[in-house]
């Protein structure tokens, strides 16, 4: 049987890094961001108690990796479409944001995510989820809401390559890569789970030391 897209696309880029000589600090400062500017965001936040075990279980097995820095149990989340940065925005045009959003995604229904095994890039490890498809047509309708309140210009392209996943741990420093391929090679054995989507969220995200934190400016729920 063939694979699925998702699927080709973890063979791809696990065949990638595997190849990778040494790990990315993932926390250097990306054009525009700086320590006391935030960035208006919508992400997937999650709470889900399968999640948090199946997380939990791989940071315990990487703890001893000092250069990967766990993101909080707290602060599981998936980037569906970024927007702008908080001070280009005025409340009033939030408000809007929120308003079409919630137009544009009045008729999506909650979905299921079968998230894993667990992956890796220089900057840190993730854990993969499929299908695309749902998450792809969400973010297309906030996209669409962001074009109608922005301009179609200024839809960004963040994150430029749309792939579905979670992060695990993020990367502070540029070690070898290959203890990382090593540990991940045995824990990529481990079963995926079922993760249920049903609300998105507009955040305004920071960066606290190696972690992003947020505040919550829109919430939307997925309903049936």
């Amino acid at each position: 049987m063939p694979l699925t897209p998702e699927q080709q696309a973890d063979v791809d880029d696990w065949d990638t890094f595997r190849h990778t000589q040494r790990m990315a600090d993932h926390w250097w400062w990306r054009p525009g961001w700086r320590p006391d500017r935030h960035y208006l965001t919508w992400y997937f936040v999650f709470h889900d108690q399968a999640l948090t075990d199946q997380v939990a279980s791989f940071q315990r097995e990487l703890a001893d990796l000092d250069y990967l820095d766990p993101v909080p149990i707290d602060g599981l989340h998936m980037t569906v479409q970024g927007v702008a940065f908080a001070d280009e925005m005025p409340p009033d045009q939030v408000t809007a944001l929120a308003k079409a959003a919630d137009e544009q995604c009045a008729d999506i229904e909650p979905f299921t995510l079968t998230v894993g095994p667990i992956a890796a890039y220089p900057g840190g490890t993730f854990l993969r989820a499929a299908p695309w498809a749902p998450v792809a047509e969400l973010r297309e309708r906030l996209r669409t809401a962001i074009g109608t309140v922005l301009g179609p210009d200024q839809v960004s392209n963040e994150p430029a390559r749309f792939k579905p996943h979670i992060s695990v741990t993020y990367c502070n420093s540029t070690p070898p890569a290959a203890e990382v391929i090593g540990r991940l090679t045995e824990l990529r054995q481990r079963p995926p789970i079922s993760l249920p989507v049903a609300s998105v969220d507009l955040l305004e995200l920071r960066r606290d030391g190696h972690t992003y934190r947020w505040d919550i400016r829109h919430h939307i729920d997925l309903t049936p």
